[in-house]
């Protein structure tokens, strides 16, 4: 390297570190950490701080004088401004579509924006298939200062070792139990919980009631919920009961439900085979029960609801994110429906899922950022997700809100007989490796290309081989 392209090196790593100054001087006193009326460390001290040179610790306090956040104050020091100028900034926001749904996405940031009008957020939707992967490309990239995300994604970025693309976040207080835990590493947060919601089953009222079923509708057991579906299934116009069976916030609520995650040590392979093997058997069951279960229906989650609005389905088994495609039927009188807690298999388990707010660690936008996310879980914000979708917001206040239900289907408050129960898909006591090639197994033994036998034996080369690596044999 010749001498000038070392100088040039030097120039930009003191170029970023000095950025790196204004930026968090900046920040501070945009996010009120610094006050106005306060006064900066002196100039000695910045200097220790960023590791930069007396000269330029002096030209980035002169930017913040120029953009008059600081006043300079001869032979007493630098003072935050009273008051604050309103400086104009521009939030990056990736999400998911569905949170306009879920969340009110757009109207919230519509309402952001009228009490923070020197903050524009410009929102990007991206797709749900690749998510996580889009979501790490435009972070990487910095083309992103907030990025949402469901535990999912998290738990795909934590296994990529990823989440140092990700500012540390102060926890939120008030929120049901396990929420901030679903969202955290190393004793840090990483993901502001927005909303979230157990499993449940939701059926059409009209369809129970031509068949004779009683309401409320609460099946004990699979086994019952599986015949009322063979009574509510008539050939060629609807199937009784259906989910979609691919997902991993659908199918693994089986093996919860069956005690797995709770058999024991580590090297308990031979109760932790049967017990998935149990599950998988009445998965099974389910599937080929006569005119009941539709087996290969739908093509993702999304289909499900859309099967049930249009009439086809009478039970599916959704959550209370997903029923927000079916507001606009219920409001306009063409379909009722209610809500049912899932039966139980051997142990009540039930399937935690949420969405949050992350902000990007390489954002230098990060207080505005924070008051977007402080705005989005505020009463106000989730006192509106209450009121006007069938989403459970994550404050407890706001959750147990009791008024106008009219966008929330009859049975909407059993979410709380749920919360103790819910557990994430990772609480199964298996890697999402194990849980993938277990999946993979299940789909031959479901369309009957092997036996039950067959199955358990690779069940335990599956769980063998993860407890060998797990024990660096």
């Amino acid at each position: 390297m010749s001498v000038n392209e070392q100088n040039e090196n030097g120039r930009k790593h003191f170029r970023k570190k000095l950025e790196h100054m204004i930026h968090t001087l900046r920040d501070d006193m945009l996010a009120g950490r610094r006050r106005p009326g306060e006064f900066l460390p002196s100039e000695r001290e910045l200097v220790k701080q960023f590791h930069l040179s007396n000269k330029l610790v002096r030209v980035g306090l002169e930017k913040l004088v120029e953009e008059q956040l600081l006043e300079k104050i001869p032979r007493v020091g630098n003072r935050v401004a009273d008051p604050l100028p309103c400086l104009p900034v521009t939030l990056k926001l990736g999400y998911h579509a569905s949170l306009q749904r879920e969340a009110r996405l757009l109207d919230a940031i519509e309402a952001f924006q009228q009490e923070y009008p020197h903050i524009r957020v410009h929102s990007l939707p991206i797709a749900f298939d690749r998510y996580s992967e889009y979501a790490q490309e435009y972070l990487e990239s910095g083309m992103l200062d907030i990025i949402s995300m469901n535990y999912n994604n998290f738990y795909d970025f934590q296994s990529r070792g990823q989440l140092d693309r990700l500012e540390p976040l102060q926890q939120l207080g008030g929120l049901y139990p396990g929420l901030n835990e679903l969202f955290q590493a190393d004793g840090r947060q990483y993901v502001r919980p927005l909303v979230f919601s157990p499993l449940v089953l939701c059926y059409n009222r009209d369809h129970l009631a031509e068949a004779g079923i009683a309401e409320p509708f609460r099946p004990q057991s699979w086994d019952e919920l599986i015949a009322a579906a063979a009574s509510l299934t008539i050939e060629n116009v609807r199937f009784g009961f259906y989910f979609f069976l691919h997902s991993k916030n659908r199918w693994p609520v089986f093996l919860l439900q069956n005690g797995s995650g709770q058999a024991g040590g580590e090297d308990d392979i031979s109760l932790k085979v049967e017990r998935i093997v149990r599950a998988l058997s009445k998965l099974r069951e389910m599937i080929y029960a006569p005119q009941s279960f539709p087996t290969f229906l739908a093509e993702s989650e999304a289909d499900a609801e859309a099967l049930f609005k249009q009439g086809k389905l009478s039970i599916i088994m959704t959550s209370y994110l997903a029923m927000n495609a079916l507001v606009s039927e219920e409001r306009e009188g063409r379909q009722r429906y209610a809500i049912a807690p899932l039966p139980t298999l051997s142990v009540p388990a039930n399937i935690l899922m949420s969405v949050g707010l992350a902000i990007s660690r390489a954002s230098e936008q990060k207080a505005a950022a924070g008051l977007f996310l402080d705005f989005m879980t505020s009463s106000r914000m989730q006192m509106m997700i209450r009121q006007r979708t069938t989403s459970i917001p994550v404050l407890q206040e706001a959750a147990q809100w009791q008024g106008d239900e009219e966008q929330q289907p009859v049975g909407y408050a059993l979410f709380r007989q749920e919360t103790p129960f819910m557990k994430a898909f990772t609480e199964t006591g298996l890697s999402v490796d194990e849980l993938d090639m277990i999946f993979q197994e299940a789909r031959i033994y479901w369309s009957k290309l092997q036996s039950e036998d067959d199955m358990r034996d690779k069940l335990y080369r599956i769980l063998d081989n993860g407890s060998t690596q797990s024990r660096g044999l």
